[in-house]
């Protein structure tokens, strides 16, 4: 049947642009014939109609008030959801206190010196983390990496504002048996997916066990298409869009200078550097990508613990619990204040999080009344 099979997820989700290239319908694809490919998900096999890319697809949307139960005992109230941040129980503005992450990092390596600290207490046997340039058979997106090390955690560090299909990384963590247990990076569209995938029971188990902490970063939605983002960054680099073979994307000084790093066909490296607030507006003028115009959740909100800007946001117990011991043992350190950061930090948050709880929801209504697909918060 057409609704239980990849055509039907072609026909309800991509063709529709309602996928986000989370990589989920790779993962939970009973007889591994989906694969991630340059356009995102295709068809790589003989599909047998399981129907699991379908029910697991978060890009249709995620039963948010369940899992909001599911993850915290109770449902969001109207005061947090007007704040825009989700159930938490604290928040706090921390750094790594190892320079060499800390200068890794776009906000002072938090997130990279909380994954090291997993692996080196041997809490975690690996983590899911996004590696863009050379790690990634496409240019235009990121790509899962399973790091065992030390190095490969650091090779992750940083945003990266492409799609990144991490939850695709599930089924081989699954598979290997020298994986025991995992941290999962990822943005509210990939937590989303898992808690999806965790609600959805004991068919998707073996997903979702090895997942010890899931922690999710802050996203205002700068994703573009595949086109656009392409397009944007050869005129940047004052090159055609057919020669580019890798692009890489880092952070350079404390001051938020970036750089792209491309690698051409040819083997010619060019870099391009600039302030963060200059590639926003490179990229202003192009586009959303269609689908994260419905997305609701600016902070991540169904991670164990958010990270991005000012913020460790932490949401569940197990969550605020690893926090004061990386703390405790002097892993992260209180931020040093920065008037002008800080306050464009909280502009940050105030509009990010007004446009996805207010605007989008109200385009998603405008949607819906106009009879176009739209994802379901249900």
């Amino acid at each position: 049947m057409l609704e239980d099979s990849f055509d039907g997820l072609k026909k309800r989700v991509i063709d529709t642009k309602l996928c986000f290239f989370c990589g989920q319908c790779c993962a939970v694809c009973s007889t591994g014939c989906i694969s991630f490919k340059d356009n995102g998900p295709e068809l790589d096999g003989e599909c047998v109609s399981c129907g699991q890319c379908l029910e697991a697809c978060p890009g249709l949307g995620s039963p948010l008030k369940k899992l909001d139960i599911q993850v915290f005992g109770r449902e969001t109230t109207p005061e947090e959801e007007a704040k825009g941040l989700g159930i938490y129980l604290s928040d706090r503005n921390l750094v790594s206190a190892d320079k060499e992450i800390q200068g890794k990092g776009y906000t002072g390596g938090k997130l990279t010196a909380t994954l090291a600290y997993l692996l080196e207490k041997k809490e975690i046997d690996a983590a899911i983390v996004s590696q863009w340039g050379a790690a990634s058979p496409y240019a235009w997106v990121s790509w899962p990496v399973i790091a065992t090390t030390r190095e490969e955690i650091i090779k992750g560090a940083g945003s990266k504002y492409v799609f990144s299909p991490n939850l695709m990384a599930l089924s081989e963590i699954a598979d290997r048996e020298d994986i025991k247990s995992v941290a999962i990076v990822g943005l509210g569209c990939h937590m989303q997916g898992l808690r999806k995938l965790e609600l959805l029971g004991q068919s998707y188990a073996a997903l979702a066990k090895k997942v010890k902490y899931s922690f999710g970063l802050y996203c205002g939605s700068p994703m573009r298409s595949k086109e656009d983002f392409m397009t944007y960054v050869a005129n940047m680099m004052g090159v055609s869009v057919h020669d580019i073979a890798t692009v890489d994307f880092k952070r350079v000084s404390k001051e938020f200078d970036i750089a792209f790093d491309i690698v051409l066909k040819n083997g010619e490296n060019k870099v391009k550097q600039m302030n963060i607030m200059q590639l926003f507006e490179v990229i202003g003028p192009y586009q959303r990508w269609h689908r994260c115009k419905f997305c609701t959740d600016y902070a991540a909100e169904y991670a164990d613990i958010s990270f991005g800007g000012s913020h460790i946001t932490c949401r569940t117990p197990k969550g605020e619990d690893l926090i004061d011991q990386v703390v405790a043992d002097g892993w992260l350190v209180p931020s040093e204040p920065n008037g002008l950061m800080d306050q464009m930090a909280i502009s940050i948050d105030q509009t990010m999080a007004k446009t996805k709880k207010v605007a989008n929801v109200q385009r998603i209504i405008k949607h819906k009344s106009d009879g176009k697909p739209v994802p379901s918060y249900d």
